[in-house]
Formats: C-alpha cells, structure tokens, sequence
C-alpha cells in the first residue's frame, strides 16, 4: 500500500529508481534479459592482462588500457600501439587489471536515465530557452517507467514466485493517477508508432507536443547505449558461452559487424521520432542531432567510423552528455537540494559507473537507485533532494577512479559539477587510501555532544571553495553521511542476503562474508548506530532537546529510529545466513545448526556457555578438515574461526566470531532502550530468520550453482512492504 506522507515529485521518481532497478537490472543493450551465468560473469573481480581476449585489444578501449598498464609513465597515443607487436602474454602475467575497466554491454536502466536528463533539458531549456513547464516532473517519470512497464518486480515480493506486475493497478497504488494515465497512454502510443515506422507506414501524429518529446527522448536514449556497444565492439570478444546465448536471441555473432542491425533499427526509429510534430528542437533535437545521430549516420555509411562511438571522447558517449542541456546548463550549486539536481547526479552516476558491476550481480546504477528506494520507505517526510543525491554520488569517485573504472573521477569533478558542499558530503562517503580513515570517522562522530547537520557543516545554501579530500580521518559523518552510510550498508547487507552461491572465492563463505560485517563495514556502522541511539533517547529525556541549538527536529528523529530497526534487521537476516553457511562448512544437521544460531543469539548464554556448547562443542574442526578434503570450501581459512592464510593444522582464531556474536547480542540491548522489542516485532523476526534458512536450503546447502537455473530470485528477503509493516515508519 501507498506511504502516508505526500505523493511529492520527489517520491515518485525515486519510487521509478527501485522499479527501474527491480525490473530491468538483468537487461542489456541488443541482448534484452540476460542469464544468470552471464551476468556472474560480469561481476567484479581482478583477472590478469594476459588472460583477456586478444580481440579486445584491438578495440580502442583495449589500446587504453595496454597504454595505461604497459606504458603508465609515458604519455602515450593508444592509437600507435600494435598489439600484435608486444609480448602480452609475458608481460601481462604481472599486471591484474578490474573488470570493471572492460567493456560491457550497458544495462537498459542507462537509457531510462537519459531519457529523463533529456526530458528535464526540455522541461528547463525548451521552447527556444523558456522553457517547457507543460513537460512535467509527471510525464518524465511516466517516460522512465515505459521500460518496466508490464514486468514482474524483483523486489516487490517476499516469495519468489509470487513478485508484483508493474501493471495499471500497481501504477496507480504507488504513483498517483496522473502517472499511471501517462504510462499507459505513452505506452499505447509508442506501440503504434514503432509498428508504423518498422513496416514503413504512415507515422499517426503525437497526442500532444509532450507525447513526442517523450517518445524522442526514449528512442535517443535507447540509440545511444546501441552506439555505444558498436564502438566497443564488446560481441567481438565475449566467450563462447556468451556468444551462444547471444545467437538464441538472434544476434549474429559471427558477423564483423553484430551490432549494425540493431544500430540501423534505432537509428530509424529515432529518426523518425525526432520528426514527429511537437517534439522540441532547441533542448532536444538540435544537441542530439548534432552529436549523436550525425556520429551513428556516418557510421552507417562508413563501418570503419564506429570506434569514433566509443572511448573517453566518443562521439556517442561524451558529446552527448555534456551537450545535454542539463549539463550545459544547469548550475548545481545553486539548487543543490532541488529535484534537478537528482537528475543530473544520476545521469553523472551513469556516465562515470556504466561498466560497474558489484559482486552481488547488482549494476552500480542499480545499487544507487535501491539505496534511494530504501532512504523513501524509511525516512519518509524526512526524505529531501540532497540525499538522493548523494545515493546517487557516493561510489562515482571510488569506484569511478583509474585503477577501478578506467574513468579517473575525482572529488575536484564533482566539485566543479555539483559545488563544494556536495564535493565534501561526497567525500564523507569516499573511501581514502587510509582503510582506517572510515572507522576513525564513526568513533569521532559517536564521540560528537550532538549531531552535525550538513547545511551548516557545509553551508549548502551557496557556493563555497572547499578543498575535499577522500574520508579525512579528523572529520565526523554529517547526519546526510550517517543516512547514507547506513542505507548503502543495508543494500549491501541485502544484496549478500539475495545471492550467496553467486558470489566469489572468499566472499561465499562464513570468513570473508563474517570480517566484513564486523571488522570491516561493523566497526563503522556500530558507532554511527550508537551515536543515533543516543540521539533518539536524549530526545525523549530532555524536555528541553528542542532548544538545543543542535536539535534534530521531530520528522528527522522518527526517521532515524526506523534507520536504526532497518539496518539491525538486516544485521541480524544477514548473521543467521552467515551461520548457516558455518554451519554447513562444519557439516552440521539441521538440529545442531538450529542450536549454533539459538546459542549465538541467546543473551542468557554467557561467553563461557558459549564456548563450551559451541567453539568447543558443535564447531568440530575435523569436519571442517573434511569439508576442505572433500571441496566444501577451498582451504581452512575461508571459514571464519580460522585466519585468512591458515593451514590445515593452523591454530584457531576466534576473536572476530567472539565478537560478532556480543554486536548482535547488542542489537537486542538497542532494541531494548528504543522500546522496540515487541512480541510482535520479535515474532516477525523470527519468521523472516526460518526464510532466510529456508530459502538457503534450496540454494546454496543443495550445491546449487549458477548453471542449475536462470530463475533471477533463486534467494529472496522480504520486501520494502513486509519489512517496514511493523516498524514505526515515518508518516504512519
């Protein structure tokens, strides 16, 4: 059911982020929806030079690469290096390179981005300059939705066979009737228009000028990701597997050019949209036409043109992004708690994070627009522009670098697009080359006499000259960098949750996967949970918490208490499958793993009881020996009571379990002082927990891997709806 709060703007494009993201994160450009086993290989993971495919180096993305890892002191021209002619076999043994650098098919959430980037040009800059204010905010997510429209919801449902249809009704619960009017009649329409532009018949006019607009955005949207991919040229060196799948969807593969038919079909489509009555030609046509269809038109008639697509300049990437009339044009600075600048964050995001994918299956984009899904169901009234903004900017420097990426972003490019105040919000959630900077942060903001907001950390109002560095260790978290912080943590938690069997070398088992949650992502969220808990409780104690100079006012506190219950909820789903996979590394029935987890999360069982019944008792390290004899998991360190590089007869190692344990029996003492700790609340954990097994059972205790099913949810966590009916959630 619908929130209580205000169908604002706001809330219904951030709603069309987390339907964009359940719907259509598995579909590529001129692929469609992908399998399971292709889109694991994307995920990324560290491969070296040498055993990348020879065709990619022929590409001009590859000739980057073979300058930057071959050549990095020499300002070299890509364009005069021969593959042919260097030893790449000898010499790239030694060099590990991301494959986050390496070309991909672009995930179709991509073209809803620019689709709305371009419809906001229109809404701002059309008409000659006036502007179009009959282009609304309504009729730009209307466009976005068009490509979830009809779908099944990823994440809508509990169940895996039960997900929510982006159908008229579920329009119309979560986005209003005007929304759901415009989908359907853009859908309608645009049906209609293809049909008559593929079979060459007459084209029906427009509804209305904004019909046409939108319908021009959509296709040159779409036409910029299949340019792309042809510049790549990413068909000419995908495996075979991948090749297989692609000639199923009627992909030519072993054509040199497997990307004309389809760059040919949105060309013609695109053209044929931009000549439509209505549709605007000063914010819309005119910087389109003079980049994009103009490069793809002389790719047409000249194949050898098409690596002019591609690259760091490209003629279908770069000239059409800063061309955009919201690139151009748009100041952020001086609206940075604005609709706008959500818009133009995202389109920043996608252009700078459009090869990133995460180990959890999740494109960057995608992983973005979950957290600003999330920031909407939790915080509610709370909800402001800067902190979808800042969903949308928190990985573009870290995982948009030159050792990451290839893109070499920078906090001095966010500061000259977006400002210094957001330059220095983003840089709160930046990692530094100093891993402790992060944890130093969270201590000296849990040690903070009040919370810090970030209008007057950072004075958001006007444009300052800030110098910003990656997590500087001496700065506390604004409260933007706490919710933000917080929420990445709880998709992350999620995205570990959905799909452990899929995730690589340490990261599916108990260690890796146990480290993180205490030592790493932990010892930074545990302070930022406390330091909101002591918040919250001050609140309720102090009578007079509202003079404060520093107070946090009442919408924003109630918001916080439900950030706290999300992510320890999440916290807690997450440890009873990390016991689960301890469980089974250590061979345990169902009735000793049901007593591992009922001991570890029983506070009435001290430390030595523990001990006794479970490190010394159920925890057999000779079935763990076993287990790695038999190739349950690669080596003794990959589970948790053993160091990373342990041996087979290593000692063991218990402090990070030992403590993971007191965090969640800590969880429960912080329910308790919220006065959180209902029957009911607890009831409805304790169900979600036998899902959670459940649903493990079927997955990853059968050995099930990537190749037993296509099934997209073959492991599922309750839903934004189930997850939050029994938690005070803001607006309720």
């Amino acid at each position: 059911m619908a929130r209580a709060y205000p169908l604002t703007d706001l809330v219904k494009l951030v709603r069309a982020y987390g339907v964009l993201a359940g719907t259509s994160d598995m579909e590529r450009v001129i692929a469609g929806t992908l399998s399971r086993q292709w889109i694991a290989k994307e995920v990324e993971h560290l491969v070296t030079l040498s055993s990348l495919p020879r065709p990619l180096f022929k590409t001009l993305r590859g000739r980057d690469l073979l300058a930057a890892e071959l050549f990095p002191d020499q300002d070299i021209d890509p364009e005069t290096i021969d593959p042919d002619a260097l030893d790449i076999d000898s010499v790239g043994r030694r060099k590990l390179i991301n494959t986050n650098r390496l070309p991909k098919l672009e995930p179709t959430i991509h073209a809803s981005v620019l689709t709305a980037n371009i419809l906001l040009g229109v809404r701002l800059y059309g008409c000659h300059g006036k502007g179009m204010q009959s282009m609304s905010h309504d009729m730009i997510v209307a466009a976005m939705l068009q490509q979830a429209y009809g779908k099944a919801h990823r994440y809508s449902s509990f169940s895996t066979h039960d997900k929510e249809l982006v159908d008229d009704t579920y329009l119309l619960t979560w986005f209003g009737d005007n929304v759901a009017r415009l989908v359907v009649e853009l859908s309608d329409y645009l049906k209609v228009f293809e049909k008559a532009v593929l079979y060459d018949e007459p084209v029906p006019a427009a509804p209305s000028a904004q019909i046409a607009s939108a319908v021009a955005a959509i296709h040159a949207g779409h036409l910029r990701l299949t340019a792309r991919a042809a510049g790549d040229q990413v068909i000419s060196f995908l495996d075979s597997e991948q090749r297989q799948e692609l000639e199923a969807l009627g992909v030519n593969c072993s054509d040199d050019f497997p990307e004309l038919p389809f760059l040919e079909t949105d060309y013609k489509l695109t053209l044929a949209a931009f000549s439509l009555k209505g549709v605007d030609h000063y914010a819309l046509c005119e910087p389109l036409r003079n980049t994009l269809l103009m490069s793809v038109r002389d790719v047409l008639d000249d194949h050898g043109k098409r690596e002019r697509l591609s690259g760091r300049r490209g003629k279908a990437v770069h000239e059409v992004h800063i061309n955009l009339p919201v690139m151009e044009y748009f100041v952020v600075a001086e609206a940075p708690n604005s609709i706008e600048a959500v818009h133009v964050a995202s389109l920043e995001m996608m252009r700078s994070l459009e090869k990133g994918r995460r180990k959890s299956l999740s494109t960057m984009v995608s992983h973005a627009f979950h957290i600003a899904t999330i920031a909407e169901c939790v915080l509610g009234r709370a909800l402001e522009p800067l902190i979808v903004t800042l969903a949308m900017l928190h990985d573009v420097v870290e995982d948009g670098s030159s050792r990451v990426t290839g893109y070499g972003h920078s906090l001095r490019k966010i500061q000259f697009r977006f400002g210094g105040p957001i330059a220095a919000m983003v840089s709160e959630l930046t990692d530094s080359s100093v891993q402790s900077a992060g944890v130093s942060k969270a201590n000296l903001t849990f040690k903070l006499p009040h919370l810090l907001l970030p209008q007057a950390q950072y004075n958001v109002g006007r444009f300052t000259d800030m110098t910003v560095e990656a997590t500087e260790a001496e700065q506390p978290y604004t409260l933007a960098g706490i919710v933000i912080k917080l929420l990445d943590t709880v998709v992350s938690l999620k995205e570990g949750i959905r799909d452990p069997e899929l995730m690589n070398g340490h990261w599916r088992h108990s260690g890796a996967r146990i480290y993180w949650a205490e030592r790493d992502r932990g010892s930074i969220v545990q302070p930022l949970l406390e330091r909101l808990v002591i918040e919250i409780k001050e609140s309720v104690a102090d009578p007079k918490y509202a003079r404060r100079p520093h107070h946090v006012n009442t919408v924003r506190l109630k918001a916080g208490a439900a950030i706290i219950e999300t992510v320890m909820t999440y916290q807690d789903m997450y440890a009873v499958q990390n016991l689960a996979i301890l469980a089974y590394e250590y061979r345990l029935d169902t009735v000793e793993r049901d007593t591992l987890i009922g001991l570890f999360f029983d506070r009435n069982v001290d430390n030595e009881q523990f001990a006794e019944r479970v490190l010394n008792g159920i925890l057999d390290d000779q079935k763990l020996r076993q287990s790695v004899e038999e190739g349950r998991l690669p080596c003794i360190g990959y589970s948790t009571l053993f160091s990373k590089d342990a041996l087979l007869d290593a000692a063991r190692g218990e402090q990070t379990f030992i403590a993971y344990r007191h965090s969640a029996l800590r969880r429960q003492e912080m329910r308790r002082e919220m006065l959180v700790d209902t029957s009911e609340k607890i009831n409805s954990m304790a169900m979600r927990m036998e899902q959670v097994l459940r649903v493990f059972d079927q997955t990853v205790e059968l050995g099930a891997d990537v190749g037993d099913a296509n099934d997209q949810d073959k492991l599922a966590v309750p839903s934004l709806e189930e997850l939050y009916s029994d938690l005070e959630v803001v607006g309720n």
